[in-house]
Parts: structure tokens; sequence; C-alpha cells
């Protein structure tokens, strides 16, 4: 799984999009997701994606992950642990069809179990499919962060809440059939383990950064934070780099980019490094993605 991250507006998607077909186009079967609440896949593509995985050319396909995917995928896969120990805690039996529905609802929208339902639904995706390539457009720094630390984060309190339902199931309380709340807990621990070793073994995080002053900022934090997350750093896409500069204005512009520019090798630290060039016209459609991606595969060593 090759994950693009940064902050919002640099280029994620097209370079994700630039990359995912050329990566097809090489023979690689691949699939594109983003993961982002304002996705722009179909707009870069100019074919409609929606939440359905579509295939868009031999070996490609592609989808937006909608919430509404995502709470569907949530209520199916661990809605109904949910409900059994709900209805140890509160009548649910009680409440109508439709209030059941709205309180499953509440639970599966909380931020920490939809981030987890996301990433479990893109490793089943990955794993089940069969593609040779997952390239994930994820959602702005901030948010794509809070994500990839999720996995930790669930395990760390379903540890300690399953010691104390262990303790209740010990003197004969809240017993669900032959599976205990304690055993369905360690289950769902299990389940984000195996969440958090796709991550670290199976992924690459692309930055994708402009040579600007808030985003140099911006990306100093997400390299720190994947740091602290032992999640490794692939590689550097810097995108909107001025190369022809006929006019002052662009001189300038120039100038002040070489500044950041420079911020941003030394950031790399060794790691390959790939130039996308500023451009009056928009990449999109996918004879310009297919060109574009063909100097991100090799600058990247992304192909093997």
């Amino acid at each position: 799984m090759i994950m693009f991250g940064g902050k919002g507006g640099v280029g994620k998607t097209t370079c994700s999009a630039a990359t995912a077909l050329h990566l097809s186009s090489s023979g690689h079967k691949t699939l594109i997701i983003t993961s982002d609440t304002t996705p722009s896949l179909s707009d870069i593509f100019e074919e409609e994606i929606g939440d359905n995985i579509r295939s868009i050319e031999k070996r490609l396909d592609a989808v937006e992950i909608s919430d509404e995917a995502i709470l569907n995928k949530w209520k199916k896969k661990f809605g109904p642990d949910f409900y059994e120990i709900l209805s140890h805690l509160i009548d649910v039996e009680g409440l109508d069809n439709e209030s059941r529905h709205q309180l499953l609802d509440y639970i599966g929208s909380a931020p920490s179990l939809r981030e987890e339902t996301m990433l479990d639904l893109i490793i089943d995706l990955a794993e089940t499919c069969k593609y040779d390539r997952i390239v994930w457009d994820t959602a702005p720094a901030g948010e794509t962060l809070n994500l990839l630390n999720m996995p930790a984060y669930i395990r760390k309190h379903l540890s300690a809440g399953s010691r104390v339902f262990e303790g209740l199931d010990k003197i004969g309380k809240k017993i669900i059939g032959k599976r205990s709340i304690a055993q369905i807990m360690d289950e769902w621990s299990t389940a984000s383990e195996r969440i958090s070793r796709y991550i670290h073994m199976r992924s690459a995080f692309i930055l994708v950064a402009n040579p600007e002053a808030l985003v140099v900022k911006q990306a100093r934090r997400v390299v720190e934070i994947l740091r602290g997350y032992h999640i490794a750093l692939h590689g550097m896409i810097i995108n909107r780099m001025i190369t022809t500069a006929d006019s002052q204005s662009l001189r300038t512009l120039q100038g002040m980019q070489e500044t950041y520019l420079t911020d941003l090798i030394k950031l790399a630290n060794g790691l390959p490094v790939a130039m996308m060039p500023f451009s009056l016209k928009e990449i999109k459609g996918k004879k310009a993605l297919k060109e574009a991606g063909g100097g991100l595969i090799k600058e990247l060593n992304l192909q093997g």
C-alpha cells in the first residue's frame, strides 16, 4: 500500500492518481482509494467513481470511500457484537427497530471507530481483491496521522476494558452465549493488531509538499509524527516547482521557492525525492496522468 499524505491542497490526489495509472499500465493490478471527505478522484480521472469499486481501465480500479460505506462496514462486521454487549447494559429489545438502528449508527459514527473501520475496510479490499498495489489518496495530514495512530489507541483501551469485563465474567455476569465480553474485546484487539501490522510492514508513506513556508512547517510535523509511530517515510514529492521564470514576478517566486526547496530536501534526509513542475494547466485525464506518473515512479523507486 502506497499512502500519499500531506497538507490539504498540495496535490496528493493528482500525484496518487498519476502513480496508480502508471503502475497499472506497467502490469500491476492496482486499486486507488481516496478517504478524503471531499474526494476529487472523479474530477481527476474525468469520470464518475463513487463508493463502489469501479474499473477505470485495464488493471486499474478506483473507489471513493464515503462515510455511509464506512458505517455500513462497521454495522456489518462489529454491530452484532456491540448489540450483544449493549443488550446486557440496557434494554435494547425494548427499543423499536428505528431506535435500535439509530443507536448503532450513533456508536458507529464515533471518530475512533470510524477511523478504525476505514483502515479495516481498506485492508480488506487489499487482501480479498488480490491487488498488486493499493494507492491511497489520504485525507489532509492531521486527519490521516490521527487515523494511523488509531490501532494503537484502540488496542490500549480495549486491553483495559477487557480486564474489567473479564472480572465480571468470572463472577458469572455478562456472559454472551459461548463468548464472554472479554473474549469479544480480545477479538477486536486482535483485529486492531492486524491493521497495525499491515500499516507498518506492507505500506510506504509518500509525503507530498509544496515549496511554501506553511507547507514546510507542516511537513516537518508529519515526518516527526511518523517517526514517533514507527511508520517509515518512503520518499517525498515536491510539487509546483517553478522551473522556467520568464517574468520578474516568477523569478521572485522562484527565488523564494529555492529556500523552501532546500528545507524539504534536508527533511527528506537522503530518501527519494521527485519534483513536479508548476503548470498553468491542470493535470487531469488519463493521458496527462500517465505522463506525470512515469517520472514519479522512477524517481521514487516505486516500480518493484
